[in-house]
């Protein structure tokens, strides 16, 4: 007769998997104690829990307490499962008057996997310009907004989005996890992320990302420009305007 005592114990561990996003998604934030008592088991069972949860992205921890809150990942599965067309409607005015108050084209995006998806966009009117890239998937690594998104994430689960390392795209695409995970930090510091050439040549962008009500990253807002016209220090000054736009969009979500 085979054992299948390990499959019975990994059937349960699957289960209190399950049960303890379903409670965090429902809570908005929960303490180690919270799913302790919510499943039954031990504290130190729930802190396994919670810990591979963060590590692959479902759960996060916020910031400077003890409480997790639902991560990029199940706040991914939830928008999944609804039309996306509704992100897009509410954003779309904020990205038109972001496009107004720089005079550069506008994107917003998600995260899909190891990729940026690009919902929808605004193109500046400007002569020279960058065209939208609505309907696009590009490495998120090498976009803005991607940087802006995935900022949000673990490192275990940074590095589980790709695990073969980065392809360049353009000579200036980061070369290798660790300077991702250092540009990564740069861009939390900051409070938005560059794009310096690094999915197209002479292109260039800033990002930030929008928050749906718990706090939980779900979309980013971007500008995009020549080489010649943005640069780090026009990035900066324009970067509280996308903020602002971003800001606008999670209020209305």
């Amino acid at each position: 007769m085979p054992n299948t005592s390990g499959d019975a114990y990994g059937a349960s561990s699957v289960a209190n998997a399950l049960r303890t996003l379903v409670y965090v998604r429902g809570q908005g934030s929960v303490r180690v104690t919270d799913v302790s008592d919510h499943l039954g088991v031990a504290r130190s069972t729930a802190h396994r829990l919670l810990s591979t949860l963060r590590a692959h992205g479902f759960v996060e921890q916020e910031p400077g307490g003890r409480r997790y809150r639902p991560g990029p990942a199940l706040v991914g599965l939830s928008r999944a499962g609804r039309d996306e067309r509704d992100l897009v409607r509410v954003a779309r005015p904020q990205l038109e008057w972001l496009r107004d108050a720089t005079s550069e084209t506008t994107n917003l995006l998600v995260l899909a996997g190891p990729d940026s998806f690009f919902l929808d966009g605004v193109e500046s009117s400007r002569q020279l310009r960058v065209a939208p890239r609505t309907g696009d998937h590009v490495p998120a690594y090498a976009t803005a907004g991607g940087k802006a998104l995935l900022s949000e994430l673990s490192p275990e689960a940074l590095r589980m989005r790709y695990p073969a390392g980065l392809a360049a795209l353009t000579p200036t695409t980061l070369p290798d996890l660790d300077a991702l995970a250092a540009d990564l930090a740069a861009c939390r510091r900051r409070g938005y992320a560059l794009n310096l050439d690094e999915s197209v040549t002479d292109v260039q962008g800033v990002g930030v990302c929008v928050r749906d009500k718990l706090g939980s990253s779900v979309a980013a807002v971007t500008i995009a420009a020549p080489s010649t016209r943005l640069g780090r220090a026009r990035a900066a000054q324009l970067a509280p305007l996308v903020r602002q736009a971003a800001e606008r969009i999670t209020a209305g979500l």
